[in-house]
Order: structure tokens, then sequence, then C-alpha cells
């Protein structure tokens, strides 16, 4: 069996490894590959992400079809730009840099953000002569007046607001206004949020967002109670949540617990198990609160319970029942159901 290739199968050498003289620009986004549909991907080396691109120092003017492709270069973990907005491309390593050392391409990197803008930085230049005979020509190719190019029908024309970052944040944000936030409490912060009243700064959380109430903020602040969807990974911090309904009796606010907690938030949630159980498990209980009843799961059984047990008992004949003229045979016990009526009165809130 061939030995595998690693970095010791080849002797030492003296000799430095030969310096390499990376190059990176930046190109405008004129087509991008999206799936297998596209009359491109049938080209073996381009991957769901490619980009057409035109370089802004040397191929201005170029019409589109005669641009080259480039691919991510991490197809692991794609940003989609659009037409119209500047990417970076660095020189990096193909296939064939096993048998030749110098062997490369280029690979896009980056969204360049020439608008500062979350949800779009498509940014058609404007037209300039070129050429000898000085005719004017768009930055895009097209002969003539400017014309801009498709940005894409599915980009709304919206000015989504970037989140407020605090010291050491990792925020990946989305053109629609969805984001994960990597943070920690910054409760010394001026800028006050939904975790950060409690716990010791550098205490981790993670927050998932998807949506946005207020279009007119510069920048914002995620909402738990805003209408959009969130999911809330905490560790220490309290989380200021209102639940849509009270709580049974004897349950604190929710707003009230220091500790980890995982927080779903949105104006529906589905649990769906499509092969086995869905298990809820609460080490002090179990509670459900709807716009008429708040019971815990433990004290509802107890009820149930106690009615199965009576009318068991009255139908075994444990228990008959006399009136006024001798034995009628088993009837409920009167002050037990207005007992256990009672108890279930307290759940209807």
């Amino acid at each position: 069996m061939a030995r595998p290739f690693s970095a010791t199968s080849r002797p030492q050498s003296g000799a430095r490894p030969e310096p390499v003289s990376q190059t990176t620009f930046p190109v405008e986004v004129v087509e991008v590959l999206l799936s297998e549909s596209h009359p491109e991907f049938s080209n073996s080396n381009l991957v769901v992400g490619a980009i057409r691109g035109r370089r802004y120092d040397t191929e201005r003017g170029t019409p589109a079809e005669d641009l080259p492709w480039y691919n991510p270069i991490d197809p692991s973990e794609l940003k989609i730009p659009l037409i119209g907005e500047s990417v970076l491309l660095i020189e990096s390593p193909n296939p064939g840099v096993i048998y030749r050392p110098k062997s490369r391409d280029y690979c896009y990197i980056a969204t360049v953000g020439i608008l500062r803008a979350i949800s779009n930085n498509a940014y058609p230049a404007p037209t300039r002569p070129l050429g000898s005979n000085g005719s004017p020509t768009t930055f895009t190719g097209n002969m003539g007046p400017p014309i801009v190019p498709k940005i894409g029908d599915y980009v709304p024309d919206v000015f989504v607001s970037p989140l407020v970052a605090f010291e050491g944040d990792r925020i990946i944000q989305g053109r629609w206004g969805n984001a994960i936030r990597f943070s920690n409490t910054s409760n010394g912060s001026k800028d006050q949020t939904f975790w950060n009243n409690s716990g010791t700064d550098g205490d981790p959380i993670v927050i998932i967002s998807n949506g946005i109430e207020e279009l007119e903020e510069l920048t914002r602040i995620e909402d738990l109670n805003n209408g959009s969807s969130n999911i809330i990974l905490s560790s220490t911090q309290e989380l200021d949540l209102e639940a849509s309904n009270k709580l049974p009796p004897g349950y604190a606010k929710l707003n009230q617990y220091a500790g980890s907690q995982i927080v779903l938030s949105s104006d529906k949630i589905i649990l769906n198990s499509m092969e086995d159980n869905v298990v809820i498990s609460g080490k002090k209980g179990v509670s459900i609160s709807t716009p008429e009843w708040k019971a815990d799961i433990s004290d509802l059984c107890d009820i149930l319970l106690t009615v199965v047990e009576e009318f068991h008992a009255f139908s075994t004949a444990a228990k008959p029942a006399a009136t006024g003229v001798g034995p009628t045979g088993p009837t409920p016990s009167a002050g037990k159901m207005t007992e256990i009526l009672t108890k279930i009165k307290t759940l209807q809130q």
C-alpha cells in the first residue's frame, strides 16, 4: 500500500521556501453562479457561489461575457455578493499546486462595503470615455449612456441598520435583518440591552436574531419582545423577557432567573419530531400558560389522579353513598367533587 503523503515524507533541505508575492485587488461583480441551473455550472472548476468579475484597473469597458470567473476562497462558508458589488480577489493555490508549486488561481475572499451598508453595497461606476476614439463606455461594458446593472430582484430597497457592538464581539449580519452575535455580559456599557443588567463581564452569551421592527434607527440592539424571532443561549445573565401570558402561581417572572438558559422567542413556535418523541423535562416542574389557563403539569396531574381515584372507588362499590331512604348504589361524594372543582378553577385565570 502506498504511503500517505506528508510534509515529513520528503528529505529536509537547507534551502528556504521560495517567497511568493501575493496579489490582492478588487473586482466588480457582474454575474453570480447560484445553482446547477446556471449554464456555467458544467464547468468543473466552478462551484456554487462563483462570480464573474471585472477588474477596476484593466478591464473597464470589457463586455461581461469576456470576463473571467472566480470561486470563493472557502465554499463551506459563503457570503454571496450582489451584482454591482465589489469583492476582493486574492492569489491562491489551485489543485495543480501538488505538481507545480507556482500553480495558482484567484479567489474572492470578502465583499467590500463601499457604501458602508449592511443590505446592499452595489455601486455601479459612471460613464467614462475609453479607447482611442473617446467613445463613452460604462464601467459595465455597455456602449452609450450609463446603464445600472441588475442588482437582484430579491434584494429589498430598505436600509438595514447595523447592530451595536460591544468590546470583543463577533457579529455576523445578514442583508435581511438577521444576525448571530457572540458576545458577553458587557454590563458596564452605556448601551442598554436585554442581557447586560446582571452577570459578570466576560460571561458568554450567543444571540441569533431574525427580523427588524424599527427601520428608522441608525443602529439597533436585539429585542426579545418586539415580534422578531430570537434564540438566546445565556450563561449568567438575567434576560429582560416578558411572558405573553401570566405564569402559574409560584413561578418567578421570566426576567428574574440568572443562570444558563435557552430562550426561544417568536410569534409562533413549533416542535415537530419526525421519528421519535418530544421530551420536556423540568427538574422543578413544567408549566403551561394560555390566555385562559395557568397550570403546573404536576398540579394538573394530581387533580386528574384524584378524580380517577374517586370514580374508581365508586365504580367498585368501595364507597357506596346513602340517601335518606337507604343505599342507592355508588355515587360520587359531593364534598370530594367540590374540592376537585375548586382546585381546577384555581387553574383558570
